[in-house]
């Protein structure tokens, strides 16, 4: 007897993504069948490797199909190696990883009290990387084969045209490339174009390409990769209004975004009170005393006035991240993003720009002036 895959994967997916497979068992009229499944699955980029698996049973009924959904894996492959941090005034940590994996079925069954495994066979390679499609996106694609999606290569961004990047901070852009270990790209500003390349430690490891921006020159700008053309951005003198954010987006690679302070800087401090036994005397017998944890700060922070297409996205890619830091005082500070519980984007009886609200939390307590060291 034999298994028939009916749907594998696609030749490279987003780990993210649902990764369905469905294969159905020729055989009939066995005890507790079932057809199992082992993902082996590697993380890679360079010379680095990192092998795992897990395995999936299924209970197949009359027409012995049996469906799986093995994207956890393959997630959590990449996820529990993947890191992001910011050191300093301007230097990023990444390491990015890609991934690969082949899937073996097997037949099982009982016979008595014995379970039996047969008709044995393994996949071809499949590969995936880091990020994942929005539901929406997955609703309304006409293409479900995410590697025709990426074809040789994308910037994994959903930013809108009229990005604004200040000068002299960074310009992070994540892409990735298919079909080599090398991104190519240029920045371009009116007549002149200036090209690099970054080694991506692997064709299918994503990166995210930092850009100095202190040599460009105001104006528009734009930094087109050898598989695609970027969109507009937007170099602009610095305000002391603006905050630099370096942040995981929703593709989970770090990305660069403006946002500009509403002047208001507020800390949280929790503290409890206990009455305390004092020495007996015929003044008192107890103290009050305030127990309090150092306080942590929080600023509010604006979008600024964008129109809604930017107002969308500050509120799908960025108020959610699960990491971000924040450029202050000179360095680069681990922030949390709280999102408002309601925003409306959308009023018809009152046209016009928008702007998305937020808080900034530190991600660490105490203050930011004031340093002993």
């Amino acid at each position: 007897m034999a298994i028939q895959v009916l749907q594998q994967p696609p030749q490279i997916a987003f780990a993210g993504d649902p990764i369905v497979v469905k294969a159905k068992t020729t055989l009939s009229g066995k005890t507790f069948l079932r057809i199992k499944i082992t993902v082996n699955a590697t993380a890679f980029a360079g010379s680095e490797e990192f092998p795992y698996s897990e395995s999936y049973s299924f209970e197949v009924g009359a027409d012995g199909i049996a469906v799986f959904n093995i994207g956890e894996t393959i997630k959590t492959t990449l996820s529990r190696k993947m890191t992001f941090d910011v050191n300093g005034t301007q230097t990023l940590s990444q390491m990015i990883y890609a991934a690969r994996y082949t899937i073996t079925y097997k037949e099982s069954y009982l016979d008595g009290m014995v379970e039996i495994e047969e008709g044995e066979t393994t996949s071809e390679q499949y590969n995936a990387i880091p990020g994942r499609l929005t539901e929406f996106e997955r609703l309304t694609t006409s293409n479900v084969d995410t590697t025709e999606i990426l074809g040789e290569g994308r910037i994994l961004s959903r930013k809108p045209e009229g990005d604004i990047v200040p000068l002299g901070w960074i310009l992070c852009i994540p892409a990735v490339s298919t079909r080599s270990d090398t991104i190519t790209y240029s920045v371009v500003q009116g007549e002149e174009s200036k090209e690099y390349s970054e080694y991506t430690r692997g064709a299918l490891v994503p990166d995210s390409l930092q850009i100095i921006t202190s040599s460009l020159k105001e104006g528009e700008l734009t930094v087109n990769t050898g598989f695609e053309t970027g969109k507009k951005r937007y170099a602009v003198k610095t305000n002391p209004l603006m905050r630099h954010f370096i942040f995981l987006n929703g593709f989970g690679l770090m990305e660069s975004v403006v946002a500009f302070t509403r002047d208001a800087l507020e800390y949280d401090i929790q503290s409890e009170l206990y009455t305390l036994p004092a020495d007996i005397s015929y003044r008192a017998t107890t103290r009050t005393a305030s127990y309090a944890q150092t306080p942590s700060g929080t600023f509010s922070m604006s979008s600024g006035f964008v129109n809604r297409e930017w107002a969308e996205w500050w509120l799908t890619e960025f108020v959610v991240t699960r990491k971000a830091w924040m450029y202050d005082n000179g360095t680069y500070i681990p922030v949390a993003i709280i999102p408002e519980e309601t925003n409306k984007l959308y009023d018809r009886a009152k046209p016009g720009l928008i702007s998305v609200n937020f808080s900034v939390r530190y991600g660490f307590s105490g203050s930011t002036m004031n340093s002993f060291v």
